[in-house]
């Protein structure tokens, strides 16, 4: 059971579950409600950043389980969006309902819906954008899901990344309509135009599972871990499983000492070197750091690929295919390998 943090949470409540934000830095709890915090609230709001605005305990560690996306992110999506008038407009993840706002500021509220998981977040939204004379269609339930009894909608913008297309989206899309969405592959954001069906599937299999530690080094530019087109393509080239996660040595310049690649139960970790020499590398038998290589190595090999570069395929029978520069061009990676299932 998640249990939620909001601003009349006991002080040694929110003490330690405060003490970073997920950029590693110190973050303390702003209440626009209170007059005396006021004006760092609103400098909080239309600061350029990430904020967190609802925090949830999963197994004893703080996590973010909602928040405001970067004003500048914000209006970069809805202008991918490409809102026309007239456009019936589905919103995935609610939050504190500012997007919503935004997307009834541009085509009405009676064309837009939106879906939060979270009922509480619903109902608040819904009292703000009332108190504004906004509304919408809000309701509580699975993004995942659509919301079957408004379609179909002539655009989906999700607010939370996703791993692939979710089934529901593209049975709820006009023809010729387009979806935003950030996805998880490397933060990377997906503009995709409903047209026609195509499929692809390409596998990566899995090493032995034993225990022991091998070291060794890598003549893999660190630099590359900065690149978020790079980014993208190594995120695409690992299994499913694997996360990568930066090593930091400065939580204000978030200057990166290494990386760490694991699944769960197998690590793998990078340390950049301080001079010339190469990047020393310690790994299990499932060798996870071998795939970073493989990524790096076909990174180059295809010319360093730009995030623009990388499109996607999505079917209704739950078959989701990212490709390079061309459905066709044969070099392709299945984004949910499990049909729908899979994104749940």
């Amino acid at each position: 059971m998640a249990g939620r943090l909001r601003a009349g949470a006991p002080p040694r409540v929110r003490a330690p579950l405060l003490a970073l934000d997920d950029y590693n830095r110190p973050a303390r709890l702003i209440d626009g409600a209170d007059p005396a915090q006021q004006n760092d609230w609103l400098n909080a709001v239309y600061d350029d950043r990430f904020l967190a605005t609802v925090w949830a305990m999963h197994d004893g560690n703080p996590t973010v389980s909602s928040s405001a996306s970067l004003p500048t992110l914000v209006a970069r999506m809805l202008q991918l969006l490409d809102l026309q008038d007239g456009h019936r407009v589905l919103e995935i993840g609610t939050g504190t309902g500012y997007n919503t706002g935004l997307l009834c500021h541009r085509v009405g509220a009676e064309q837009v819906t939106s879906i939060d998981i979270d009922d509480v977040l619903v109902a608040e939204a819904t009292d703000r954008l009332s108190a504004l004379g906004m509304r919408p269609d809000v309701v509580a339930g699975d993004g995942a899901d659509g919301v079957q009894d408004r379609a179909p909608f002539d655009r989906i913008i999700s607010t939370c990344a996703s791993p692939g297309v979710p089934v529901p989206w593209i049975e709820q899309l006009a023809d010729g309509g387009v979806i935003v969405s950030p996805f998880t592959l490397g933060g990377a954001l997906a503009v995709l135009r409903k047209t026609g069906p195509n499929d692809f599937l390409i596998g990566m299999p899995e090493p032995a599972d034993r225990r022991d530690h091998h070291h060794s080094t890598s003549e893999m530019d660190p630099h590359a871990f900065a690149d978020v087109d790079f980014r993208l393509w190594l995120s695409l080239h690992l299994p499913a499983d694997v996360r990568i996660v930066d090593l930091v040595s400065d939580h204000e310049t978030r200057t990166r000492t290494g990386v760490v690649v694991h699944d769960g139960a197998h690590r793998a970790e990078a340390r950049f070197p301080t001079d010339d020499l190469d990047m020393h590398i310690t790994q299990d038998s499932r060798r996870l750091f071998d795939h970073v290589e493989l990524a790096w190595h076909s990174y180059q090999l295809h010319d360093n690929p730009s995030r623009e570069r990388i499109g996607i395929t999505a079917r209704t029978d739950g078959t989701q295919t990212a490709w390079l520069d061309h459905p066709d061009s044969g070099v392709t990676w299945p984004l949910l390998p499990g049909g729908d299932n899979a994104w749940r």
